[in-house]
Order: structure tokens, then C-alpha cells, then sequence
């Protein structure tokens, strides 16, 4: 095989490499993005998992009852703090002036600590109603703030998957000058083949008609003399 066909050769592997080349790039890179596209949706499933998960912790009984108590006390004190501050006032208004019985004194004081005592009770009754009122509210706030977050990551994730779908379509592109290169290499050796080709029969019908043209002019001439008389049967 002659030097310009195995460089034509040559370059149409050199062509085909480099196209494929550019095709296995294209596809690393898409594989890469498409990787990228689901760790993001995972970790955005996981955050919202985390969320809705801690949400349903709350709702243990015993968190519940617990925090039912903790509303409970709160309101109470909230209940009999003015309750106390208003007896403690009107107790004083109502204090006779003067000299009075240690009776008097004993009732009033007793009377006054009946009424601290009643509106404790009414604080503490009032403030268990009022709690599980409170917790039921606190709860469904709570819902609905995790609800919201959910919604919020979920809108999130769609706004990824759409720009993880245009990432993953430009990274799926081949490489335009890689195959432009390469369409180039193989075009060259494919041209370098015809032209090999067409040189070697040309060479080969040239030597034919030489070694044509030289039996011709190498062939023996004929014996016959025509210029001879023929002889006569009469002598």
C-alpha cells in the first residue's frame, strides 16, 4: 500500500475518533447534569420530609399534654394577675376606719381571701377550658406554616426540574468544532483514497499500454515473397 493511502487512512480513523470523541463528551457531560438534577430533588424530598416530620412529632400525646398544661398555667396567671390587683384594691377602699371588733377584721379577712380564692379557681378553670382551645390553634397554625414550607419546597423543585431540563438538553449538545474537525479529517481521507485510487489505475493503464505497444513492434515479419513467379504446369 502506497504512503498516501495509509495517510488517507490514517485520517479518516483520525475523523471518526475525534467525532466520536466529541458524542462520548457530550454524553459524560449530560449524564453529570442529569446526577446534579436528582441530588436536588433528593435533598429538596428530604427537607420536606424533615419538616412535615417534626410537625408530627408535636402531636405526641404526651407533647400534647404537656404543652396543654404549660397553655393552661399561663392562662391562669394571665386570668388572676388583674383579678388579685383589683381585690387588693377594693379590700383597701373598703376598709372601715376607726376602731373595729377583731371579728370584723377576721371576717373581712376571711371574706377577702374567699374571693382571691374563688378567682383563682375560676382562673384555673378558665384556664383549662381556654387551653385545649389554645392547643387546637397552636396545632393548626403549625399545620398550616408546615403546609406552606411544603408548598414553598415544592415550588422550589419545579423550578429546578425546569432549569435541570434546559442544563440537561445544552449538555447533550455535541460539540460543534470537534465535529466539524472531524468531518474535515474523514472528508480529507476519503479524498486521499479516490485520488490514491485513481493515480494507481491510471499507473496500471499506462504500464498496459506500453507493454502493449512493445509486442506489437516485436513481431516477426511474414516469410511469403510475393514478387515470385508462380510456376507453370507448361514449363
Amino acid at each position: 500500500m502506497d504512503p498516501l493511502s495509509i495517510a488517507a487512512i490514517v485520517a479518516m480513523i483520525a475523523g471518526a475518533a475525534v467525532q466520536y470523541q466529541a458524542q462520548t463528551e457530550a454524553q459524560d457531560r449530560q449524564q453529570s447534569q442529569i446526577q446534579q438534577s436528582l441530588a436536588a430533588q433528593e435533598e429538596l424530598q428530604k427537607r420536606a420530609e424533615s419538616k412535615a416530620m417534626q410537625t408530627a412529632e408535636k402531636f405526641a400525646p404526651q407533647d400534647r399534654l404537656a404543652e396543654q398544661a404549660a397553655l393552661a398555667d399561663k392562662i391562669s396567671s394571665e386570668l388572676i394577675a388583674p383579678v388579685s390587683d383589683s381585690q387588693a384594691i377594693r379590700a383597701e377602699q373598703q376598709t372601715t376606719q376607726g376602731n373595729v371588733s377583731g371579728d370584723y377584721t377576721a371576717a373581712k379577712a376571711t371574706s377577702d381571701a374567699n374571693a382571691l380564692k374563688n378567682a383563682d379557681a375560676l382562673a384555673r378553670l378558665l384556664g383549662k377550658t381556654t387551653s385545649a382551645n389554645r392547643l387546637r390553634m397552636n396545632e393548626g397554625i403549625r399545620l398550616m406554616d408546615t403546609g406552606m414550607a411544603i408548598d414553598q419546597l415544592n415550588s422550589f423543585s419545579k423550578g429546578q426540574q425546569a432549569a435541570d431540563a434546559i442544563a440537561i438538553q445544552q449538555a447533550g449538545l455535541v460539540n460543534p468544532g470537534q465535529v466539524f474537525a472531524g468531518q474535515l479529517l474523514g472528508a480529507a481521507g476519503s479524498a486521499g483514497l479516490m485520488y490514491s485510487g485513481a493515480a494507481a489505475g491510471a499507473a496500471k493503464a499506462g504500464a498496459t499500454k506500453a507493454g502493449a505497444a512493445g509486442a506489437s513492434s516485436m513481431a516477426p515479419t511474414s516469410a511469403l515473397n510475393t514478387s515470385a513467379p508462380f510456376p507453370t504446369a507448361f514449363g
